[in-house]
């Protein structure tokens, strides 16, 4: 009696453990996202950015996800881990003094177990230290942005002075890249359609971004990796912007294996003890 007892402890514990997960939590890639019942999604990301001064060039950008949902503690189960992102928008066009659009783009975001403090050396030590992380989240650029913007274009960019310091703001709309670098159920669960683009298309996701050259990673200014930025004599590639990120879209519920491999258990643990009252009633 005490074995069947224990057993069926067990067997609601299990079963209650993958409930909650389901009821309470979304849960894909290692990253909580909060309520299943609010699959919203926002990112803030702290980023760096290169200057380009022209078209045909290519702008680079990386940063650190900071919150998921509001959260800054978004790692599933409580542990440590962290987003990084590396991001390409290339071919930039239409280029002015305070505009700027680009035609190709990829952001790709990686998932490591420890947290990096992205201030403690240079851009170029972080782009490789992020790139050496597990691959997560693979998007692509998504056209017809709309607001005048040419319809070959994925991203787009202003910026205006105060004084010596450049405010720029970038938007633009990208995919999920199915095929690409990173883990499968992430891809899924982002993968729903839902951000209407200005013709009759969707993308996945939204980007918006803010940035200035009034602080920079001192790491990059001591190794000359932001020579002009202050100035307005950079070269292009030069790290000349911080500022933040943010991704939004919606995702879509899809079961983690740890949780079908609770509710499994729970199923398999009541089976037991089903076939036992059925030996017992004999």
């Amino acid at each position: 009696m005490l074995t069947m007892k224990q057993t069926l402890k067990a067997a609601v514990a299990a079963i209650g453990v993958a409930g909650a997960m389901s009821a309470n939590a979304f849960v894909v890639g290692g990253i909580d996202f909060g309520s299943a019942l609010n699959l919203s999604h926002l990112e803030t990301a702290t980023m760096a950015q290169t200057f380009i001064n022209g078209n045909g060039q290519t702008a680079m950008s990386y940063g650190s996800v900071s919150t998921v949902n509001g959260s800054n503690s978004y790692c599933a189960g409580g542990g440590s881990c962290g987003l990084y992102y590396v991001a390409s928008f290339g071919n930039s066009q239409n280029f002015t003094g305070g505009y700027v659009e680009f035609t190709t783009a990829t952001i790709s975001v990686f998932y490591t177990n420890t947290n990096v403090n992205l201030l403690t050396q240079n851009s170029v030590q972080n782009l490789a230290t992020i790139q050496a992380m597990t691959p997560w989240l693979t998007l692509t650029g998504h056209n017809n942005l709309g607001g005048g913007a040419a319809p070959n274009a994925v991203l787009n960019g202003t910026g205006s002075f105060s004084g010596q310091v450049l405010n720029g703001f970038g938007g633009g709309l990208f995919d999920v890249s199915v095929a690409g670098p990173g883990v499968a159920a992430v891809a899924a669960a982002f993968n729903t359609n839902t951000v209407a683009d200005a013709a009759t298309g969707f993308a996945d996701v939204q980007l918006t971004s803010s940035f200035s050259n009034f602080v920079l990673n001192a790491n990059d200014e001591a190794a000359g990796l932001a020579a002009g930025c202050k100035t307005g004599t950079a070269a292009a590639g030069a790290w000349c912007y911080q500022g933040t990120t943010n991704l939004r879209g919606t995702l879509q519920p899809l079961p983690e294996p740890a949780s079908l491999a609770l509710v499994g258990l729970g199923l398999g643990v009541a089976g037991v003890l089903s076939r036992r009252r059925r030996t017992v009633s004999k």
